[in-house]
């Protein structure tokens, strides 16, 4: 049980983290004066973001938070319930107190006091539903990055296979799943109660770490922030917020900074209740990939919450919030330092099949050719990456393209160490849309390339010693007829042809076949014969065949001329 606590437990310390000082000028300012279509951060701005940390952002999307809670509360009869709108202020101010308290676990100071003549400022504590969506989505992504960087293929489809990671108390309930790539969900659920308000907050958050066929990857927000007045049935609403940033890759697995690279979209319903008489209001700002704003009002159920004159101040403070949240989603997709990479770059998105032919690498004669190929296949549906890979040769002796970019599928010509007891390694990088994947070669012109064969039957044991597999080699065949040779020559160091003769009990038996050889990267391998052969006997001849398969193991003792 205390193992399913670990995403409540990272939840809360990233939420301490946040410093209580007031911060410098950010990134956050930045945004509230920035175009709002087609808003991409620049790097300068999330290295900036980094530097002041989420506290800033967080405090400037509380004024909309506020905003649309204590509309709610006006129009759906609460603000009334409770006495005024000093006690629905001082109601509302106890409910953000309430919720950041339980992102925190710990307890805040006194809120100041403030006007009467509520805008939605000066509220300098408390989450309200889009703070707190915010702050999980912070903590999702960090998650993210971080579990991609660590955790290897097998612990994650461990982890993944379990299926979601639970955990629920009186405070609430968590919830977090683990995709197979390194994305990330995770869902928070928690209630409250104070001044006299029922408040329950329910919250999802999902960030990918592997881009999709176009190159897209999502960070998606979803908070459903309920209020109610405790003890009367028929009066209390709702605030839902849906908030997705698309970011696209293009052929080089990079950010695309223009107006084609981003899509934004942050919708607002709220709905409510009076004496059961419903009302609703539902907008959504944003941008289009390509640029296009977004500013829609959808249809409208009962009274509008919103005054005509109140209507524009509140796509105001949605549209600074939508980019705010842009700016945070940004910064995750990006990496929360600016030492982290983006869960693509890590490698795990891409499958890169890197093969040589021939495929023996170790153990090499000197300058051995080879024809090498580099073929990046994303994992999550096996399909072809396309892109580029780049192939940087450490160590003798060519390479040829070498260090440049090939179109996928890649292909490479290689020769190897020229002189003995040398070593050489080619490191592969593809890139495209679909992310970055790795791969590497060994190369090594060390030992004599020497083994042992050994192998069994039902009816004879096999022993040998072979000094290379490019020169002509014995292997001893010990049966219940005796003991006799056979005779391996090789046409290249992986095939060959095999020849045998004995005599026992008045016959005698002759015969061969081909074989071929499999070696694996570790040195290890195996020879595979078929053993085509005629006993010719006083009574008559016998024809039989027969395929057996060898162990190699290296064998580096062995004295070899």
């Amino acid at each position: 049980m205390q193992k399913a606590k670990f995403p409540a437990l990272l939840f809360v310390g990233a939420l301490a983290a946040c410093s209580r000082q007031e911060p410098p000028a950010s990134a956050a300012a930045a945004a509230q004066s920035a175009p709002q279509s087609a808003f991409i951060p620049t790097q300068a701005e999330v290295e900036q973001y980094r530097a002041d940390g989420p506290e800033s952002a967080l405090r400037k999307i509380a004024i909309a938070d506020y905003w649309l809670n204590y509309k709610l509360m006006q129009a759906t009869g609460i603000e009334k319930e409770l006495g005024g709108e000093a006690q629905a202020i001082e109601a509302l101010k106890a409910l953000g107190n309430a919720y950041e308290r339980r992102m925190r676990v710990a307890k805040d100071e006194v809120p100041k006091m403030i006007s009467t003549a509520f805008t939605g400022e000066g509220m300098n504590s408390g989450f309200m539903g889009l703070g707190m969506g915010s702050t999980l989505g912070m903590v999702v992504g960090s998650m993210t990055s971080d579990m991609v960087s660590r955790m290897s293929d097998a612990e994650l489809k461990e982890m993944s296979s379990k299926g979601p990671i639970k955990h629920e108390d009186s405070s609430g309930s968590t919830e977090l799943q683990v995709g197979e790539d390194g994305s990330l969900s995770q869902s928070l659920e928690f209630e409250v109660k104070e001044n006299g308000v029922n408040g329950k907050v329910k919250m999802h958050t999902k960030m990918d770490a592997c881009p999709d066929a176009d190159g897209r990857v999502t960070v998606e927000i979803e908070v459903d922030s309920q209020m109610s007045v405790s003890g009367k049935p028929g009066t209390g609403g709702h605030v839902k917020s849906q908030f997705k940033y698309e970011r696209y890759l293009n052929d080089d697995a990079r950010l695309i900074d223009t107006a084609d690279g981003s899509a934004s979209k942050l919708r607002i319903s709220m709905g409510g209740y009076e004496n059961f008489e419903s009302q609703s209001v539902d907008i959504t700002v944003g941008h289009e990939r390509g640029g296009n704003p977004i500013n829609d009002s959808h249809d409208q159920q009962g009274f509008s919450i919103f005054r005509p004159d109140e209507l524009a101040r509140t796509r105001e403070l949605l549209q600074t919030t939508e980019m705010l949240q842009t700016m945070m989603a940004e910064t995750l997709l990006r990496g929360m330092s600016s030492s982290s990479k983006a869960p693509w770059e890590s490698g795990r998105c891409i499958d890169l099949r890197v093969t040589s032919s021939p495929a023996k690498r170790k153990g090499l004669k000197p300058s051995a050719h080879f024809d090498l190929e580099a073929k990046p296949r994303a994992k999550s549906d096996g399909s072809s990456a396309g892109g580029t890979v780049t192939a940087t040769l450490t160590g003798g002796s060519s390479l040829q393209p070498s260090g440049e970019k090939v179109k996928a599928d890649a292909k490479y010509a290689y020769v190897g160490p020229e002189e003995k007891e040398k070593t050489a390694s080619i490191a592969f990088e593809s890139r495209s849309k679909r992310g970055v994947g790795r791969a590497t070669l060994d190369f090594d012109t060390k030992g004599s390339n020497s083994y042992r064969a050994n192998g069994t039957t039902d009816s004879a044991i096999f022993t040998g010693e072979i000094c290379s597999l490019e020169q002509p080699f014995v292997v001893n065949v010990d049966s219940a007829t005796g003991a006799w040779p056979m005779r391996f020559t090789p046409r290249d160091g992986l095939s060959g042809q095999m020849t045998g003769t004995y005599s026992s009990g008045g016959c005698t038996q002759s015969g061969g076949g081909p074989y071929s050889a499999t070696l694996n990267d570790d040195g290890s391998g195996t020879i595979t014969f078929t053993y085509n052969s005629t006993a010719r006997c006083r009574v008559g001849s016998i024809s039989t065949s027969r395929t057996t398969i060898l162990t190699l193991v290296p064998a580096p003792d062995l004295q070899c001329n």
